[in-house]
């Protein structure tokens, strides 16, 4: 996972960049643009793949993903998931 940085710093840093766009082309868009090394690692940080909007470089720079919310926090699962309980609503 990213080293956390504040997303919206990030993409100040990004502009420019064509998406898709792979972590490498990030990283040098950055550097290019004279990112501080706070922004810097948080880029070269992100999982080896390409991005295809600048939302998924602020998702895996936040510690989002699939499934995460607006906090970047995994949702709790719910009763039956913790308990492995299974109900039946039929």
């Amino acid at each position: 996972m990213a080293e956390h940085s504040d997303p919206i710093q990030t993409h100040e840093f990004l502009g420019g960049v064509d998406y898709p766009a792979h972590r490498n082309t990030l990283v040098a868009a950055a550097e290019k643009s004279g990112a501080d090394e706070d922004v810097m690692r948080a880029l070269r940080g992100l999982p080896d793949r390409t991005y295809g909007q600048p939302t998924e470089v602020s998702q895996a720079i936040s510690g989002g993903g699939p499934g995460a919310d607006a906090s970047g926090d995994e949702p709790e699962p719910d009763d039956d998931e913790r308990t492995g309980e299974r109900f039946d609503a039929g």
